[in-house]
């Protein structure tokens, strides 16, 4: 091999080099990005499903406090959290549309919600046409109570689904960093050796080249 050919030859080993380092740098901070996006989608999640156990709680005591009060003033949060509700879990649905493995948590919640709000409305009636004593019978039997429980039940059972598909991965950028360093210099030490290693394997001459030429048979 000329001299021509062994440069182009350690050209093309150094660019070799320079890509592997380059795809390795690329595919760490892409490790990093999906597993940011992650957390987030997870944050917005819990916090999704945190604001619908608000609502419930705002819906059950507002609720009470009609029930003891009997003024109209209550009633108006009741309406607006029952709507608020809704749009929360249409944009719960929307959230766990790509993780197939929260759905059915959703749809279980979604069933207890409703029902949930559809009790409200049937006391609330119920108490329009002056009926307050099946409404108290339901108040102290506990049924308002248990079905309250039962949301609660749902939402720790979706949290824990939440947990196992999507888990919390406490790592910060500082600490992700930190990591990343070590692991680009190991990409980019294994990218000098290869580099060394073929130089020298491309530089070193034919075996053939220092071969003495063989002498003409008498």
């Amino acid at each position: 091999m000329n001299f021509r050919g062994r440069l182009i030859g350690v050209l093309v080993v150094a660019v070799a080099a320079l890509a592997a380092v380059f795809f390795g740098h690329l595919f760490l901070f892409e490790q990093w990005r999906v597993q940011q996006e992650r957390q987030l989608h997870r944050s917005k999640i819990l916090g999704n499903v945190a604001h619908l156990q608000r609502l419930v709680l705002e819906v059950e005591t507002n609720f009470r406090g009609y029930l003891l009060t009997e003024q109209q003033s209550f009633l108006e949060p009741i309406r607006l959290a029952e709507n608020r509700l809704k749009t929360g879990l249409a944009q719960l649905t929307d959230l766990t549309a790509g993780t197939p493995g929260l759905q059915a948590g959703v749809g279980v919640l979604s069933a207890r919600l409703d029902e949930f709000v559809e009790s409200k409305q049937r006391l609330l009636a119920v108490i329009g046409a002056e009926q307050q004593d099946l409404v108290r019978s339901y108040v102290r039997g506990g049924s308002g109570r248990a079905l309250f429980l039962t949301i609660e039940k749902a939402i720790g059972d979706f949290e824990v689904r939440i947990e196992r598909e999507l888990p919390s991965e406490p790592i910060t950028y500082d600490s992700w960093l930190q990591r990343a360093r070590w692991q680009l210099l190991f990409v980019e030490s294994l990218g000098v050796m290869v580099c060394v290693l073929l130089t020298r394997a491309a530089l070193l001459p034919n075996r053939t080249e220092l071969a003495p030429n063989a002498r003409p048979l008498l």
